[in-house]
């Protein structure tokens, strides 16, 4: 998510020095091994953008490598050395987290600053007042709806693949809900007083309200600066979710952003 002063992928995979030379070798072996000829090739199999993630040795999700695979004719066997691995991840901790919350896409997610005045107002009919598509640097709000009382940890996936912590966060200073709606940015003492998402593409939004802060030691410093998380990390949130007791408000929801025609310069932070 970016700020101005403004297909879900599975989780994503590290690749080491010692898998790119193996990459150069099995790719040159099959005379796609050069830079150019490598680009003339893989964008058609995975997108460009994704291309250029792998060029630059960024990680990769699942999904994405066996597009690799089955387009280059590559045999993952060879390639990666931990198979065993690399399946367990077909089904992800953030896949399963991602499961576990019902879809409440009427319930919360971006609105435009424009609907913020009469949001008290607003009978609940529909989706129509939360956004699920927008274009490339549209100023937007976050909104989590009245009537809960617990802490809020609220996380994205972004089209990058990056999960990301929005609440807590500098973003939202006050996890604590206390039934009165809340938006995202908190502004003030956020010094952001809008969303502004960039990347084209679609973001994925998970929320769980709990009783009590989870003790989850990573959230200590979270409100201080932003938070991207780690597999470590979102396995254990996943397994402080699979502990609480039933009931426990727990949504997801999404949005997807178009390419803008405007490229007026802007603000922003990217967590």
């Amino acid at each position: 998510m970016q700020t101005n002063s403004s297909d879900r992928s599975a989780q994503a995979i590290e690749i080491s020095g010692a898998r790119l030379a193996k990459w150069k070798t099995m790719l040159t072996a099959r005379k796609i091994g050069t830079t150019k000829k490598l680009l003339s090739r893989v964008p058609e199999l995975i997108g460009e953008q994704a291309a250029r993630k792998a060029l630059n040795g960024q990680r990769l999700d699942r999904q994405t490598w066996e597009a690799i695979f089955t387009g280059l004719k590559l045999n993952r066997v060879d390639f990666f050395s931990d198979v065993e691995w690399f399946d367990r991840n077909l089904t992800t901790q953030w896949e399963i987290l991602w499961n576990l919350a019902a879809d409440a896409s009427d319930r919360f997610g971006l609105v435009l600053p424009e609907h913020v005045p009469d949001s008290s107002l607003w009978d609940g009919v529909g989706s129509e007042k939360f956004q699920q598509t927008i274009a490339s640097r549209t100023s937007v709000l976050l909104e989590i709806p009245g009537g809960f009382l617990g802490y809020l940890i609220l996380v994205e996936q972004d089209a990058l693949g990056n999960i990301v912590l929005l609440s807590p966060s500098p973003l939202m200073s006050n996890p604590v809900l206390t039934g009165s709606i809340q938006r995202l940015p908190q502004y003030p003492p956020s010094p952001f007083e809008f969303l502004q998402p960039i990347t084209v593409g679609t973001n994925y939004l998970w929320a769980g309200i709990f009783a009590k802060l989870p003790e989850l030691r990573w959230l200590a410093d979270a409100q201080k600066r932003p938070l991207r998380l780690q597999m470590a990390q979102v396995t254990e949130l996943l397994a402080y979710v699979s502990k609480q007791p039933p009931g426990t408000p727990l949504w997801r929801s999404s949005y997807v952003v178009t390419a803008s025609s405007s490229h007026a310069d802007i603000m922003n932070l990217d967590i």
